[in-house]
């Protein structure tokens, strides 16, 4: 496919030209991204953060040569699955001819289901990769991905979120729906692949199920379809899809008598942010009933979970800058920006910007150079480091990814409102800290459901058949009137020879009378 190349050298105020003094460092900060309303991701709502990222880059390093371009195939609206396809020839084309010969190369963006595809890339060509929105287990590894660091608040691997709450409740048997409607949030599908992938290597049993139906009819005639097949497996629902879609699914599941306190749907709410709707029972229309009793069997997982007071602290700094930026843009934009993904965004400029201050503070020479030419060596830099940016210090560990902290929700029947229950933080191995804040209440109980119903999930376990059970009894029946005639019989007898043992008491002896008529007849017999 013949890809169009489109460079924005000049989007933003503030870049620099290319100098002629060959002795200074050359840097060269590449973006492959796309413009869309599929993923809040994509350009349309990045844009604001790129630019004051890119100023406060310059701002703090006013000796550097930095350049920074933004990379995509076209200027019309574009998806994160198109992007995917794309990204390999998008770069393979700038690298190969548009790329300065002796420049210092970074790639920086957000990502969305691209971004694996890129580092196999920038891991070939050596290159430092930072994403800020979007992650994979893969960067753990600084084996297989030595020159990939992360700044996002999402998990690098959200299969092992989902396999400690899993744990903690016993839950071994679990059904995964991936609900969404056209031009749905796109992590949607990323996430509910790698949680499947995860869950199963971790051994868990797993059966997944992907609605594909776009009309209202088909839609509720396959919602019906999956819930009746989980009826028969599983009642530890994974369900991901925004709050319409999950609210459509309750609806459903109520009607299939699916929504009591042997049931729970675990949903899946990245951040707040209008995209992804409000997970909420009242739409002040004729279901509220049924879905604020359906409410009752959801536990809320918020990905992206920030301390009241720093989310406080933060807004009153960059979103008015953001949100002006915005509003100055020709870029389409259909819905509120997403703070949390420019928090992040903005701030791996920041940390990029104090790393190259570090190198360069002395002026060229020959080891800043060596490290500054290694992908592998220049992203060394960031491990075990805490930077201190606009927006609050960000952490990362010693393979460069930085610790998340997530939150998970339950449904308070007494004030119709969801409350934080347990809170997860990562640690630097990437196993979980789990912190309580208020017990299971769980239809006026105090525990969860166990992973499996006591008569199994047909409610037909062999304990719990009546067949088996009324031939059970019969057997018993049977057995108790043989016994009870047997022991009858071996009464009478005792009883019998007690009464004769009574009336004579030398009953067993051979009188002398029985003695000679016995004598008298063998003697007959032999003559």
């Amino acid at each position: 496919m013949m890809l169009r190349l489109i460079m924005f050298l000049l989007l933003f105020d503030g870049f620099g030209g290319i100098s002629g003094d060959l002795d200074r460092y050359d840097i060269e900060i590449v973006t492959p991204t796309y413009f869309g309303v599929d993923a809040l991701f994509a350009l349309n709502y990045e844009e604001p953060a790129y630019i004051t990222g890119i100023r406060a880059l310059r701002d703090d390093n006013p000796g550097l040569q930095v350049t920074y371009q933004v990379l995509s195939t076209t200027n019309a609206t574009s998806t994160c699955v198109m992007m995917k396809t794309d990204v390999q020839d998008l770069l393979a084309l700038w690298y190969y001819r548009h790329k300065r010969k002796d420049s210092i190369p970074v790639f920086l963006m957000s990502g969305c289901l691209e971004v694996e595809y890129i580092h196999q890339l920038a891991k070939a060509w050596n290159i430092l990769m930072i994403t800020t929105g979007n992650a994979d287990v893969t960067s753990q590894d600084k084996v297989n991905a030595p020159t990939w660091i992360t700044t996002t608040l999402y998990p690098s691997n959200y299969g092992q979120l989902y396999r400690g709450f899993l744990e903690r409740n016993n839950w071994t048997t679990v059904a995964s729906v991936l609900d969404l409607d056209t031009n749905g949030p796109a992590g949607y599908i990323s996430t509910s692949l790698l949680v499947n992938k995860r869950l199963r290597e971790y051994g868990f049993t797993l059966a997944s199920w992907t609605r594909t139906s776009q009309e209202p009819d088909a839609i509720v005639a396959e919602l019906d379809a999956i819930l009746l097949t989980i009826r028969e497996i599983s009642r530890v629902v994974l369900h991901f899809g925004a709050a319409p879609q999950l609210r459509r699914f309750l609806i459903r599941a109520s009607q299939n008598r699916m929504t009591d306190k042997n049931y729970v749907y675990i949903a899946l709410w990245p951040f707040p942010h209008t995209n992804f709707g409000r997970f909420r029972w009242q739409e002040f229309d004729e279901n509220d009933v049924t879905v604020r009793a359906a409410y009752q069997s959801v536990i809320l997982l918020q990905i992206i979970y920030v301390d009241q007071g720093l989310q406080t602290r933060r807004a009153t700094t960059m979103d008015e800058t953001w949100t002006a930026i915005a509003r100055n843009s020709s870029l389409l934009k259909l819905t509120e920006l997403p703070f949390a993904y420019l928090e992040q965004t903005h701030g791996a400029f920041q940390m990029l910007g104090q790393v190259l201050s570090n190198l360069t503070k002395g002026g060229p020479n020959e080891s800043s150079r060596s490290i500054l030419n290694s992908g592998r060596n220049f992203a060394a830099q960031f491990f075990s480091r805490t930077f201190l940016t606009d927006n609050g210090p960000i952490t990362l560990n010693a393979a460069g990814v930085r610790a998340t902290t997530s939150a998970f929700k339950q449904f308070n029947n007494k004030t119709g409102e969801l409350e934080i229950s347990v809170i997860a933080r990562e640690q630097g191995d990437y196993s979980y800290e789990w912190h309580t804040l208020r017990s299971p209440s769980w239809y006026g109980g105090n525990y969860f459901p166990p992973n499996e119903p006591f008569c199994g999930f047909t409610g037909h376990a062999k304990i719990c058949r009546s067949d088996e059970n009324n031939s059970t009894g019969t057997v018993f029946t049977v057995c108790a009137v043989f016994g009870g005639l047997f022991c009858a019989l071996l009464g009478g007898f005792v009883i019998a020879r007690a009464h004769l043992a009574r009336k004579e008491m030398n009953w067993w002896l051979i009188t002398d009378a029985f003695a000679l008529r016995t004598e008298k007849k063998l003697r007959n017999s032999f003559l």
